[in-house]
This record gives C-alpha cells, structure tokens and sequence, in this order.
C-alpha cells in the first residue's frame, strides 16, 4: 500500500477545487482506472481561506481495510511552499520517502527526506492548466501509485482538442520535471 499526503492552501471558495485537492482526485481516478483500491480523504468542506491544509491518498493492489488517519507516508507534496515554514510537513514521512515541493527557490529541510523541488506553477501557467495536474504527474512519477498512462487516460478525455493536448502536455511536464530525482 502506498499513502501520500498533499498539503496546500484553498481559496475561500465553494466554485474551484484547490490544486491540492485535485492532485489526490486525479491520482485517485487513475489508480481506480488501473484496477486499485482507493481511500481518499480530502480536507473537511469548511473554507477557512488560506490556512494550510491536507488531503490524504491510500492506494493498494489488495482492499484496504485501514480507516486509521495515521499514516506512514512514502510521498508528501506541497503546493505551496510557505507552508514549510508553517506546517511539519515531514511528520510520518518514511525514511525512505519523498517531499515534493513546488518552488521556483531551492527548498532545504532538516531531516533524512529526499527533496524533490520544480516550480509547477510555471509549468502550469505555460499550458494554461491547473497546478493540480504537474503536480499530480510528479507525484505519480515518484512514487509510482499510477502510471503515466493511467494518469493521461484519467485526464479531460471530455475536453475538447486543444484543451486536452495542453493537459497531456503539461501531465508529460510534471513528471520530466522530476525525472532526474526518481529511484
């Protein structure tokens, strides 16, 4: 079983889905088009505008019959990186687990974690795209919850041409941006 954490910051706003939040959704999706079982606990619906928050993600070959919310995580992104200095966002990382930060600055922390930074807000401004999914190909990258396959399947198949291409293209973006940092 793999969990993974994403922390960020939601607008106070009932109309959009944080980029955060849509990262896990999109990761959630392609892991449930792969055949796996999933456990998704997004941030409760109460808006508290721009305070740092976290949505969980469990993803298994096998059920999972865990409801626990203590996890042992083997992925943490953050989309934001003002909430390193506010937010212990290594807590239940594993030795051997990865912190994912979007940041245009080199992001340094204490600690055994391995450090993944790319700025995916440029990637997504560049494609006209959410954050949501760079960092969700990343993620998935990283970790390898889902591949990249999955992940091109799960996303905008609705979406009209142009739309769609920009959405692959950032998908292919995110993960590049973190090539050099897999296992």
């Amino acid at each position: 079983m793999k969990e993974l954490r994403f922390h960020g910051r939601r607008l106070p706003r009932y109309d959009h889905t944080a980029a955060f939040v849509g990262a896990a959704q999109l990761l959630a999706r392609a892991a449930l088009r792969e055949g796996k079982q999933v456990q998704l606990r997004p941030p409760w619906l109460f808006l508290r505008g721009y305070t740092p928050e976290a949505a969980h993600l469990r993803v298994a070959s096998e059920p999972i019959e865990t409801y626990s919310q203590e996890y042992v995580l083997d992925l943490v992104a953050v989309t934001d990186a003002s909430i390193l200095g506010a937010v212990d966002v290594t807590a239940g990382l594993k030795d051997t687990g990865i912190l994912l930060v979007n940041s245009a600055k080199p992001v340094t922390l204490s600690g055994r974690a391995r450090v993944a930074v790319a700025d995916f807000g440029a990637i997504a401004k560049r494609y006209a795209v959410d954050l949501a999914l760079p960092i969700a190909a990343a993620a998935a990258a990283l970790s390898g919850v889902v591949s990249q396959t999955a992940l091109a399947e799960t996303v905008g198949p609705e979406a009209p041409g142009a739309s769609r291409r920009q959405s692959l293209r950032a998908l292919e973006a995110g993960g590049d941006a973190v090539a050099s940092s897999r296992r």
